[in-house]
């Protein structure tokens, strides 16, 4: 960081004040970029109907920051300087009232594009004494006794204004691209013959540059790993579209090794009957397949939900990466993947944390291959199931045959479990828990046991 130096007994000249403006500008600047990058940040700047109604919307307090021309003009006796650009700071301190005019033809709609840009404003004018050499005792008014103004502040603010697009047919109209130089921040879709706006009428524009949390929280959150949860609970008695999670704390993250959150005391429910915030992404839930639930995250406004999406035929991804996410849910973490009835609902089945108990059922009833042979548990155990746990029954002719189940390498026979008959002619049960999936959906067995057989039972997984 520079500093301007001054000695003791020199005649103060006023590039001293204006430089050591400029140094803390530039140092300021260039820790802003450390931190934010180069590009358009925008805070704050949120968008909301008046109070009461009306067919305006204001744009509350918040910053901008943007590159920019170290000074586009003169800064007082400074000459300008255009070759270095800087990260600036705009700065909004109150509301920005809009006006959204409907479009005057029956049938139609027309979406305002609310854009900001940052620019340097010359302020507080005012005329200013100036020494008069001939008579000090007498000051001039203004530069060479002209009475001209002269600004005081060269600020850094924010130019907001609501930008129409062309009306249209309800649905078909479209938004307006961002002017040059500026950033769109807020959609406002107003229809022919209304005569106020909602919020229902106001969402972010796709591509705003909101920061989508304070740096703070961020160095806060972190670190973490995206789906970490701690005393997660998700519990269906009996099969039910609804379903609630709740857990002591959810990791969620805008994408993997992105921006990362930890939401603490989270309980909400998923209703597979609707879709959006609480329900599927997108059309209804699978009749007998799989749902994965993810808690969702809108860093702007604190708002927490879960999303479901169909997970059948392919692992659901550990952050939602589909297509339908709900407007401002920016981060989000898997948590369940649940079994669905014919009826499109959850099956019967308890969560805790990644651990899904699913009751007892059977996908071997009388397994007698001598060679491992793969058993599909597809029905029984989610594409994102990682280990599968079993109970068994398995009879024996003769005594030290046994039987086994593999999940890994079957030339080496990496992963084995074995159960062993220490008398001839028994029959024998017990449980294999946490058999490893290398195959998703399918494990290996082998019967050793002259004219015995194998029944499997799947009691759960974990994802």
């Amino acid at each position: 960081m520079d500093r301007q130096i001054v000695y003791p007994g020199q005649i103060p000249l006023e590039t001293d004040l204006l430089n050591s403006n400029r140094f803390a500008m530039i140092a300021i600047a260039k820790l802003a970029a450390a931190m934010l990058g180069t590009g358009t940040v925008a805070n704050g700047l949120a968008c909301a109907p008046t109070s009461p109604a009306s067919l305006q919307v204001k744009v509350g307090p918040g910053e901008m920051y943007s590159l920019a021309a170290l000074d586009a003009t003169d800064y007082s006796s400074l000459a300008a300087d255009t070759t270095h650009n800087i990260l600036k700071q705009g700065i909004s301190l109150d509301d920005v009232l809009l006006t959204c005019t409907p479009p005057a033809t029956a049938g139609q709609s027309i979406n305002y594009l609310v854009q900001a840009a940052y620019q340097d404003s010359d302020t507080g004018l005012v005329t200013l004494p100036y020494y008069n050499a001939s008579n000090p005792q007498q000051a001039w008014s203004g530069p060479n006794n002209s009475g001209a103004q002269q600004a005081t502040a060269r600020k850094g603010v924010i130019s907001i204004n609501a930008k129409a697009g062309v009306a249209a047919t309800t649905g078909s109209q479209t938004t307006p691209a961002p002017d040059a130089g500026c950033s769109g921040l807020w959609v406002v879709t107003v229809a022919n013959g209304q005569t106020t706006i909602t919020a229902g009428n106001i969402v972010a524009y796709s591509a705003a540059p909101f920061l989508s949390a304070p740096l703070l929280t961020q160095v806060k959150q972190a670190p973490a790993v995206v789906g970490m949860v701690r005393n997660l609970v998700m519990s269906v008695t009996t099969a039910s579209a609804t379903a609630t999670l709740s857990a002591d704390e959810i990791v969620v993250e805008s994408a993997l090794g992105g921006n990362t959150y930890k939401l603490a005391n989270f309980s909400q429910v998923i209703n597979l009957g609707a879709t959006g915030a609480g329900g599927m992404d997108a059309g209804a839930a699978p009749a007998n397949g799989w749902v994965a639930v993810y808690a969702i995250y809108n860093p702007a406004t604190g708002a927490r939900a879960l999303l479901g999406v169909n997970a059948t035929s392919a692992a659901a991804p550990e952050v939602y990466g589909g297509g339908n996410m709900p407007a401002g849910y920016s981060a989000s973490a898997l948590v369940s993947v649940r079994r669905t009835n014919g009826s499109g609902q959850f099956a019967v089945g308890a969560q805790l944390d990644r651990s899904v108990e699913t009751g007892v059922v059977s996908v071997l009833a009388s397994g007698a291959a001598t060679t491992y042979t793969a058993v599909s548990i597809s029905s029984t155990v989610p594409p994102n199931a990682r280990y599968v746990s079993f109970t068994f029954g398995m009879s024996t002719n003769g005594a030290s045959n046994g039987v086994y189940v593999i999940a890994t390498d079957p030339t080496n026979e990496v992963g084995l479990r074995r159960a062993l008959s220490p008398v001839a002619t028994q029959i024998l049960g017990g449980a294999w828990n946490d058999v490893r999936l290398v195959t998703p959906q399918s494990v290996l067995y082998k019967n050793d046991a002259v004219g015995g057989t194998l029944g499997l039972n799947v009691v759960g997984y974990k994802f």
